[in-house]
């Protein structure tokens, strides 16, 4: 968690724990006013996860969307880089190896939500031998790169 606190800070962004239960959300940001507001008593691997996402919001400067596919297009991307700010790669292998892939457990063993696994696998490509992370178009347009049998 103190990681998450120390990037909001570099990013200027206040975070409060409030009651967000009629909204029917557990968080939510706001560029305007660099303001993350995180529903209070919610499990500590829910509040991590949901403050990744939200300061995913922040890093991208998201504002919200009335058309439902750039909404569900900024969530998924929220949640993706939460996975990515939550998760160490290597952890990651450690755990998938360890736990046969079944997410349940790599989510207990990496101290998130199951959601951030998935978000996390989505970012993922396979080539042969080899394991892209964050891979895009073109050669050596990838944010890391693994061996695998």
């Amino acid at each position: 968690m103190e990681a998450l606190y120390d990037y909001a800070m570099e990013l200027g962004v206040q975070v409060e724990f409030t009651d967000l239960r009629h909204l029917r959300r557990n968080g939510d940001y706001c560029h305007e006013l660099k303001l993350i507001r995180l529903q209070d008593g919610m499990t500590p691997r829910k509040t991590r996860h949901t403050f990744g996402h939200e300061l995913g919001h922040a890093t991208m400067g998201d504002e919200p969307s009335m058309l439902p596919h750039i909404h569900q297009r900024q969530e998924d991307r929220a949640d993706e880089w939460a996975a990515h700010f939550l998760i160490d790669p290597d952890a990651f292998r450690e755990s998938e190896q360890r736990h046969n892939g079944k997410v349940d457990a790599m989510a207990v063993d990496l101290y998130v939500l199951d959601k951030t696994i998935h978000a996390f696998k989505r970012t993922l490509n396979r080539v042969g031998d080899s394991l892209y992370v964050g891979a895009k178009m073109g050669v050596g347009q990838w944010a890391r790169r693994f061996e695998v049998a």
